[in-house]
């Protein structure tokens, strides 16, 4: 839980007790927390009852969101247009309840209602028994991804906006197929009446409105596209995030670049001083180094946002009134910092759950990579590593520097979440994982090089710590070779030697 909550407002719980919140409005005026015990409240200036407590005019005090006390809520998502909001808000079963503006049926309620929904209602029809672990908002269109990997969509589709193959409106949840059939997704976003979906090969595809200004990341010789398209000038580049503005797209690959394409108008495509739009991905100034996330929101006066491996913040676009054209280092060191203090100002959260809360029948991503993994049939690549093949497929990635062993031992992390391989194996594998900035496998590779050093290896592990920048296995090496080296002292024969080894050491602290 981000400290900058406690900005808005003195709760008077203690920050262990809240689970998560959301702050959500045209100037940040609502606030909804969860409490660990499952108590969902509420307070702000309630327009419309957007707060969903069952009430009309300003909540001055907490009050109890009835519908959702009990459900355990995980995470939120909202949307704003024309002064009128809706809000989902996920369960960690996966269900999803909607409130608020539902004048295309955006809430996936069954119904188009011109007075607002104010209190949660769970959405039913084709979700009931899926488990849903992302929302993502346009204008007045939804879209959601399951644990299956599949997406739904409903609400206003006008331009073809929810991928159906037609431009009609939805009210109720719709699989959305053609070239996403037989796929699985791993994150949706929405623009404001366009929409993306990641698949797990790393490819984008888009749909909705694009007009001349290739806001699906393509010309097209239409100004809408009613069904899923591949983004094509990512062939080639395998991309891990997708975040939308209003307007424009980001795509951070799992080399750290940054792709963009959209409308332009306020620099957001961080491509300097020019403000011609993208009709295809283009790589944002590459100064920045390596970057590990990315960030923008649905508000038009909010800047984009990007994290790099050393944890550097650069923000973009529109900054607090002023216009930066290029990416520009900031003091800041978190997405909930910078979105704190922009207007409005929000929690930067999304709304995507962890699998380990899985209540679903069916088998979740997480399971589905588990069992696809290292099948032939369904490989996208063959990697070769010391001569020998990781799958067997027609596209073919030859890696060097790397054993077979720790390359396999790193695909099986990446792929099914299971550390399986020996601490022999940990300095390669924490390598790789460097490599591809797959920080929870560092931290995995860490403890098992910990718990393992001995005599024999703590200088190699001190090495390869101070070449790959490992600050914490630097001091475990450090604090090791303080602890044993008295012990290391005694064993060596020669008294000649003994001598030597401590005039070094005192050498070394003199110096």
């Amino acid at each position: 839980m981000s400290k900058l909550l406690w900005k808005w407002h003195n709760f008077g719980y203690q920050k262990q007790e809240i689970r998560t919140a959301v702050v959500f409005g045209t100037e940040g005026e609502n606030v909804i927390i969860v409490l660990k015990n499952d108590e969902v409240l509420a307070f702000g200036e309630n327009q419309n009852g957007c707060l969903g407590a069952g009430v009309v005019g300003a909540v001055k005090e907490l009050k109890r969101i009835e519908n959702l006390c009990g459900q355990g809520i995980e995470g939120f998502e909202s949307s704003w247009c024309s002064g009128k909001l809706s809000i989902f808000a996920i369960s960690g079963s996966g269900s999803v309840f909607s409130w608020g503006d539902n004048c295309h049926g955006q809430l996936g309620l069954g119904t188009i209602q011109f007075q607002l929904f104010d209190v949660p209602t769970k959405i039913l029809g084709c979700l009931e028994h899926k488990r849903v672990v992302q929302v993502a908002c346009g204008y007045y269109h939804t879209l959601v991804l399951t644990s299956q990997g599949e997406v739904y969509a409903f609400g206003r589709n006008d331009n073809g906006q929810l991928g159906l193959g037609n431009a009609y409106n939805h009210l109720l949840p719709q699989r959305v197929g053609g070239l996403l059939d037989g796929q699985i997704v791993t994150s949706i976003a929405c623009q404001s009446i366009s929409s993306f979906a990641l698949l797990q090969s790393g490819e984008v595809f888009s749909w909705g409105y694009n007009s001349n200004n290739g806001r699906l990341g393509f010309t097209s010789n239409s100004n809408q596209e009613c069904s899923p398209c591949h983004v094509p000038g990512l062939d080639g580049v395998v991309i891990s995030k997708i975040v939308c503005g209003p307007y424009f797209t980001l795509a951070l690959s799992d080399e750290g670049k940054i792709y963009a394409w959209g409308e332009n108008y306020d620099s957001q495509l961080g491509n300097g001083p020019t403000l011609q739009c993208l009709t295809s991905p283009t790589i944002i100034f590459a100064g920045m180094g390596r970057i590990k996330d990315i960030a923008v929101t649905m508000f038009v006066n909010h800047p984009c946002a990007a994290i790099t491996e050393n944890n550097q913040v650069y923000l973009w676009g529109r900054v607090n009134g002023l216009i930066f054209t290029y990416p520009m280092l900031m003091s800041f060191s978190s997405f909930d910092e910078v979105f704190a203090v922009a207007f409005p100002p929000v929690i930067y959260q999304r709304s995507q759950l962890r699998e380990s809360n899985n209540q679903n029948k069916g088998p979740t991503i997480i399971e589905r990579f588990r069992k696809e993994f290292d099948n032939n049939e369904t490989a996208d690549f063959a990697f070769i590593v010391e001569g020998k093949k990781i799958h067997n497929c027609q596209k073919k990635q030859t890696v060097e520097d790397h054993s077979y062993d720790s390359f396999y031992a790193f695909l099986k992390y990446f792929y099914t979440d299971e550390v399986d391989f020996t601490p022999e194996l940990a300095l390669d594998v924490y390598a790789i994982a460097h490599s591809y900035l797959v920080t929870d496998l560092m931290e995995e590779c860490e403890k098992i090089l910990k718990s393992g050093l001995t005599m024999q290896n703590v200088a190699a592990v001190y090495e390869k710590a101070i070449l790959l920048g490992a600050k914490d296995l630097c001091e475990s090496c450090f604090e090791f070779c303080k602890e044993h080296l008295t012990h290391a002292v005694n064993n060596i024969e020669c008294d000649d030697c003994k001598s030597k080894v401590f005039l070094e050491v005192f050498r070394w602290v003199a110096s």
